[in-house]
């Protein structure tokens, strides 16, 4: 069963419930307050009727008559009523007198109370029975049988107009209720048709993204409520996978792009050697050999750079960091370079730049801004390294970086026009701006006073440090 079916069953089921409860005890308090005004009526009449034989006590009676309307016919007369049958049982039991209507039949437990001793205490019992008319046509009747001096005195009133009435309201209820439930049905599809068409949408978003295995789909947002942002963060998603696949395609094209140049080199020099071997001089032979062998050295850092920045975007993760000293990394990368190099670097700190965060990933940045700053500034002059509480930034003397390359130089495979012919991949520096951005901080580069480039990076004060 889908769940549009599912919620219009849930909210027609639960109205149906409701209605059907209402209208059940509506039907018992109605019946309960019908018959509470019968009993009412019946009570009146037997109060009357005593009070009548009471006024009527000192009058002769022949008790040997079984109907009393022959005898004292106006005191009779009074007592009768058109609306209620009405005899008097005898003490004994044996023999009533009819009052009004007809003659009411005697059971065992009417006897019972006609045959009660004489006590302050006046025994009532009301019954329902079935009984045959003056007309001869068996009705339902509420029958009340109360004790008095003379035995007990029986009040007996149809019920078909109660009865009537009440089958009259059950009919009437039944009706409201399966209309009730019917209209509730489909007020809850409508509903449930308004609430699913959001999910309805992102299904078929879904289904498109899974068929196409493109990610422009896009939902329309509606409402504030869970269900737009619900879509909201669909759309999100979408974007995110649509920037990631444009990020990817674009990596695969520059990566493309920047293989090409050392790959062609290598064939055209193997092609030389192969064809002219025994033509060479030594000299230019060595001299192939050592072109070549720059040329692999730049293919390999290349390939380096494209793995470490397919992975460090993606493995680094706030919730495995554990605590790095900025100050300690900083001073391990200036001691291998300077092994590496013979370059003078100069590492500036106060104390220790405790921070938490990913070793390797820290380690690999600071090393790929020196590397920079070892590329672009002369031998002879002197790097430095300035750690802050959260921020590392390199300080070079190389030529400083021009202002239309300033916003671009952490872009991947960036290279201006005037490094496009020195050694590197032009990952180094997006490799950076991945791994402040994982640590929850950003890259910033801008000239030196003086000459020289200052780039570095910052991390999130509220995020990884700890040295406050």
């Amino acid at each position: 069963m889908s769940l549009r079916w599912r919620l219009t069953a849930v909210i027609g089921g639960v109205v149906a419930l409701m209605l059907f409860t209402a209208s059940f005890l509506a039907y018992v308090s109605a019946e309960r307050e019908l018959n509470d005004q019968v009993d009412e009526f019946l009570l009146t009449r037997s109060r009357e009727t005593e009070l009548g034989l009471d006024t009527a006590q000192a009058l002769p009676i022949d008790l040997s008559a079984r109907d009393a309307r022959g005898f004292q016919r106006g005191t009779i007369d009074a007592l009768t009523r058109a609306d209620a049958s009405i005899q008097l049982l005898l003490d004994n039991g044996e023999r009533a007198l009819v009052i009004s209507g007809f003659a009411l039949p005697v059971t065992t437990s009417d006897i019972n109370i006609a045959t009660l001793p004489e006590s302050d205490t006046i025994v009532r019992d009301r019954f329902d029975r079935e009984l045959e008319g003056e007309d001869g046509e068996t009705s339902k009747y509420r029958v009340l049988v109360s004790s008095n001096s003379r035995g007990a005195l029986m009040v007996a009133r149809p019920l078909d107009d109660i009865t009537q009435t009440l089958n009259g309201l059950r009919g009437w209820l039944i009706m409201i209720s399966i209309s009730g439930s019917l209209a509730a049905g489909l007020v809850g599809w409508l509903v449930a048709d308004r609430v699913l068409r959001p999910v309805s949408r992102l299904a078929a978003a879904t289904e498109q993204v899974a068929e196409t295995r493109r990610f422009d789909a896009d939902l329309r947002v509606e409402g504030s409520d869970e269900l737009g942002a619900l879509a909201r963060s669909f759309n999100t998603m979408l974007s995110t996978l649509r920037a990631s696949r444009e990020q990817q395609e674009r990596l695969v094209r520059d990566a493309n792009h920047e293989l090409r140049t050392p790959l062609t080199s290598l064939r055209t020099n193997l092609d030389v050697l192969r064809r002219r071997h025994s033509e060479i001089e030594p000299n230019q032979r060595e001299s192939i050999i050592e072109e070549m062998d720059g040329e692999v050295r730049e293919l390999t850092e290349l390939v380096t750079e494209l793995v470490g920045f397919a992975t460090n975007s993606t493995t680094l993760d706030p919730e495995s960091f554990v605590e790095v000293d900025l100050v300690t990394a900083c001073t391990a990368m200036a001691d291998r370079t300077i092994r590496r190099t013979g370059r003078v670097i100069v590492v500036e700190g106060v104390g220790s730049a405790p921070v938490l965060g990913d070793p390797s990933g820290l380690d690999r940045a600071i090393g790929n801004l020196v590397g920079n700053a070892v590329k672009f500034s002369e031998a002879h002059q002197p790097i430095t390294i300035v750690v802050g509480p959260d921020s590392v930034e390199v300080h070079d003397r190389g030529p400083g970086i021009k202002p239309d390359d300033l916003g671009r130089i952490f872009d991947r495979f960036y290279r201006s026009d005037a490094t496009r012919t020195m050694p590197g991949s032009g990952l180094g520096l997006a490799i950076v701006s991945d791994i402040a951005f994982a640590h929850g901080g950003e890259t910033f580069a801008r000239n030196r006073d003086g000459g020289g480039a200052v780039v570095g990076f910052t991390m999130a004060p509220d995020l990884p440090s700890l040295s406050a």
